[in-house]
């Protein structure tokens, strides 16, 4: 059993932020620069001044990032720009959009869940650079400044329903479109109904789907401090039901492609995948959609040509990649990444030479710009293969998967007293 308890959060006040879509911004790890630019310029009490705040040349270790965060932090609290609840509650938390034009609602909720004894199951491998700067972060703001995304296995729905039926039974706090995207929470602070839904919270197995880097952050710095609000992690939880949950693909564009032309790439692939024309991107990608449960890709390479390649046989990778069980080998990712860049074409599979871009349009630009040699196109990984991958004990390739929506910062942050 896991332990998920309840917590006063720290929100932007409403009697002094009319406007709150000019103060909260997407997860740290998806801002751009020009991203970054325009969210410090919307407000300047936008979350982004926190979660990533601008670095300077002049930077010292009195006054960076770190500490200015912080500084804003206690100036926001102070001044009134935020405050906090009066009674320990869990945050009922929907994020409606459309999929495929139709309507659908993600729903969780956000609570506090203890970091020992308790276990959720990783699939991706996390890196040192992010993990130093999100642990300099919580050391000097001492808080979970957004939430990490779980996801929970429950078939019979009872969870949700729960979290359905306190919805219906009071207004949001919180309503605010952010990019299409509708972001609505609930404050559920009547003991009983807490209990109920912590109850069957915490028999859940769980998995994290978004935020590796946070989680093993927060288990660092709780070893450091050993207090006893370090020892828990502001999370939002989501029932891993396909129907509300969308994966979008990571593609792939490539700086060097080891000085192989267009020509070369398709003679190297010819013996392992069936390779087909298409005219346009949006050809390329509809034919992808057409063949998702079949391993195809796309790949661009500059020229006036899209193509579309559909694996031939996969006894080969089996040949190919030996030493990885059949789930995790057969996933579309993990194809991408040992079988075509490392054993066929021998694209050097490094983060300095491959970048990973959702907007298949943007790809392509980047390669007629001349910065990138090809791109890649994949379809996403299923949720249930997330989980199938989590409970093997295993680790995906990075960037194997992207959560859609994902859970906003500045909505709701745990501060730790």
């Amino acid at each position: 059993m896991s332990e998920i308890k309840p917590f006063r959060a720290v929100i932007y006040n409403k009697d002094r932020i009319k406007d709150l879509s000019k103060v909260i911004s997407p997860p740290y790890d998806i801002i751009s620069d020009t991203l970054q630019d325009k969210l410090y310029r919307l407000s300047p009490h936008n979350i982004v001044r926190l979660i990533l705040g601008k670095i300077d040349p002049s930077d010292s270790a009195g006054d960076n990032r770190y500490t200015r965060a912080v500084r804003e932090f206690d100036d926001w609290r102070r001044s009134g720009i935020m405050v906090r609840d009066q009674k320990d509650a869990i945050y009922v938390y929907s994020q409606s959009y459309k999929k495929s034009g139709k309507a659908v609602e993600q729903i969780g909720f956000l609570a506090l869940f203890g970091l020992t004894g308790s276990m959720i199951l990783p699939h991706e491998n996390t890196l040192a650079a992010p993990k130093k700067d999100r642990l300099e972060l919580m050391r000097a703001t001492k808080a979970n400044l957004e939430p990490i995304f779980v996801l929970y296995g429950d078939k019979k729905h009872a969870l949700t329903g729960l979290l359905k039926t306190a919805q219906r039974q009071s207004k949001p706090f919180i309503d605010v479109v952010y990019e299409n995207v509708r972001h609505r929470a609930w404050r559920v602070d009547d003991s009983a109904a807490i209990k109920k839904i912590l109850s069957l919270a915490s028999k859940k197995e769980m998995f994290i789907a978004d935020g590796h880097h946070r989680f093993e952050v927060a288990k660092m710095f709780n070893e450091e401090a050993k207090t006893k609000d370090s020892g828990y992690m502001m999370i939002y939880f989501v029932e891993a039901d396909e129907k509300m949950l969308t994966v979008l693909p990571a593609h792939r564009i490539i700086k060097d492609a080891g000085g192989l032309t267009e020509k070369e790439m398709l003679e190297k692939l010819e013996p392992f995948f069936r390779i087909k024309k298409a005219a346009t991107l949006t050809a390329m990608m509809s034919a992808l959609e057409k063949k998702k449960n079949i391993h195809t890709f796309g790949m661009y390479a500059g020229g006036k040509n899209f193509y579309v390649l559909e694996l031939k046989d996969e006894k080969a990778l089996d040949r190919a990649i030996a030493d990885k069980p059949s789930e995790w080998k057969h996933l579309d990712v993990s194809i991408l990444h040992l079988f075509i860049f490392q054993r066929v074409l021998g694209i050097r599979d490094e983060d300095d030479n491959i970048e990973f871009v959702k907007d298949p349009a943007a790809a392509v630009s980047a390669v007629k710009s001349g910065k990138f040699e090809s791109a890649f196109f994949l379809n996403p990984t299923r949720p249930a293969q997330v989980i199938e991958i989590a409970k093997l004990g295993k680790r995906m390739p990075r960037k194997a998967t992207y959560f859609y929506p994902k859970p906003l910062s500045g909505l709701i942050i745990n501060k730790f007293d």
